[in-house]
């Protein structure tokens, strides 16, 4: 089935339809086109928006009734803070408390969600907040349902990203920074770090300024806008630095034009940290057709893999959505429920009537009760277990001797029968070596033989007969780990011998 993603950026707007992770469609529409302007001005943008859409839909014949919104930085507000582990019930009473000390405006104005993710060390739980106000959200919900198309979901387009880089397969573990450039489009540039997935901070930049300044030459220096993204990168990581101290960036992954590849990594390898490139031939391969590198259609593009490549991220602003158009009806229910007056006959009338269906019901089940008595009396006796037992009781006496039995089964099969190993000892002996101790030891780690005696010929002598032992089928059966412990010179009635000493063991 066919999927849509669609990029909101600040400059353009990326329709990308997908089958699979294949690239169908890509529609690149100028925002300039939807500002009103000269004649146009007495037309909403949200007209105008509506119309170009329809009309690019049909024109690439897209029949998709589905889709992701990928949304700008603008459009939205994104918070991470700590907060302490408190209960369940009042964490979200709490969270939209502790946001309002990081948002300029009220959180009754916004429409969001959060997610908590523990943090071990601190004891504490980072928050991810994410809001949008109410007439935006509105605006794309109206502009989906004129559009007749569903909202699977809202998302902000710089975690959208995580999904292009684990195609790709560039996703690092840690505390990873994810930065996302467009020279030739300038698209809203994206710094965001992420702690295994989930992210910490994020900034949205633009290199050559508002919309009404794109398209100019003199902003396109291509030197000058280098610069400028150098800064910008450092102001974010110091940025980064100042709120998070103790939770130092050491990788960083980036996105960007071809040709500003090397740059990029020279300047950031220059910082110090551990730099991967994200491989955009790869991501084209993985779209079955050759596609120039354009940031706002990556976005567009990971988009409409939402449903069949999931990210760590459970941020949902359409429940959230839903969960306030909810609750006035809720509210209207418990209104019409305080206007209606408890008259003592209607309850006792009620009450006659629940008994008189409890005892018909009991009336009823008694020849089945009846039943299930006689049949529990013809059980089998089995000492031990009542003949009232559930299935429950019997699975678990049912388990319990399955596990005697297998005890037994492993006591008979993996006894050790030392006729072998004493046989298999002597065929290893070579001439002129013999034993004078043998000892076996049967622990919980496993079995080991300790083996003492003497040679009249050289350490040679010892040395073959533990490489007889270690390549004997039959003892390897019993020892994996055959070690030569010691072996001195000596004299036994003037005849100069070496003792040895063998260890040998199981390990289980």
């Amino acid at each position: 089935m066919n999927s849509l993603g669609v990029y909101f950026g600040p400059k353009f707007i990326n329709i990308v339809e997908t089958k699979g992770k294949k690239l169908l469609n890509n529609i690149q529409i100028s925002q300039s086109v939807i500002s009103p302007h000269g004649l146009e001005e007495q037309v909403p943008a949200e007209v105008k928006l509506t119309a170009v859409f329809k009309d690019e839909l049909r024109k690439n014949k897209i029949e998709v009734n589905k889709a992701v919104f990928c949304l700008s930085g603008k459009d939205l507000i994104i918070r991470t803070f700590e907060m302490p582990v408190i209960p369940r019930e009042e964490l979200a009473s709490a969270v939209s408390f502790e946001a309002k000390k990081y948002i300029p405006f009220k959180v009754e104005e916004l429409i969001f969600d959060y997610q908590i993710q523990a943090d071990r060390i601190t004891h504490k739980n980072s928050v991810l907040f994410v809001g949008i106000k109410k007439e935006t959200i509105d605006k794309y919900v109206s502009l989906a349902r004129q559009l007749n198309i569903k909202i699977i979901s809202i998302e902000y387009s710089a975690f959208s990203l995580v999904r292009a880089v684990k195609l790709a397969a560039a996703e690092e573990r840690g505390i990873v920074a994810l930065l996302g450039v467009d020279f030739k489009e300038d698209d809203e540039a994206n710094f965001s770090v992420f702690e295994n997935g989930f992210p910490l901070f994020s900034r949205d930049f633009s290199l050559s300024g508002g919309l009404e300044e794109f398209g100019k030459p003199q902003l396109h220096d291509a030197t000058k806008l280098i610069d400028k993204l150098k800064n910008e990168i450092r102001f974010s990581f110091d940025y980064y630095q100042r709120k998070f101290p103790t939770k130092g960036i050491k990788k960083v992954v980036f996105m960007s034009d071809p040709e500003l590849t090397t740059e990029l990594y020279g300047y950031l390898s220059e910082m110090g940290l551990s730099v991967k490139a994200v491989e955009f031939a790869k991501i084209s391969r993985i779209m079955g057709k050759p596609v120039a590198y354009s940031l706002s259609m990556i976005k567009g593009y990971s988009g409409s893999l939402a449903e069949d490549l999931k990210t760590n991220l459970k941020i949902d602003l359409l429940s959230a959505l839903e969960k306030l158009k909810v609750s006035p009806k809720d509210r209207m229910q418990l209104s019409l429920l305080e206007g209606l007056k408890w008259e003592p006959k209607v309850i006792f009338i009620g009450l006659v009537i629940c008994v008189l269906t409890y005892g018909f019901g009991l009336y009823k089940m008694q020849p089945l009760r009846t039943e299930i008595s006689q049949v529990v009396g013809r059980r089998l006796q089995v000492p031990n277990i009542s003949p009232t037992a559930s299935t429950e009781e019997l699975n678990q006496v049912q388990e319990k001797y399955k596990k005697k039995l297998n005890n037994l089964d492993k006591a008979i099969k993996g006894q050790l029968f030392a006729t072998n190993i004493l046989d298999v000892i002597s065929s290893c002996l070579p001439d002129g070596v013999w034993l004078q101790e043998l000892a076996f030891d049967n622990k919980s780690n496993g079995l080991s033989l300790s083996l003492t005696g003497n040679s009249i010929n050289d350490f040679e002598s010892v040395n073959k007969f533990a490489t007889n032992l270690r390549n004997n089928p039959k003892f390897n059966k019993y020892f994996n780990e055959i070690n030569v412990n010691s072996m001195d010179r000596g004299q036994v009635d003037n005849m100069p011998i070496v003792r040895f000493s063998i260890s040998c063991r199981s390990r289980n």
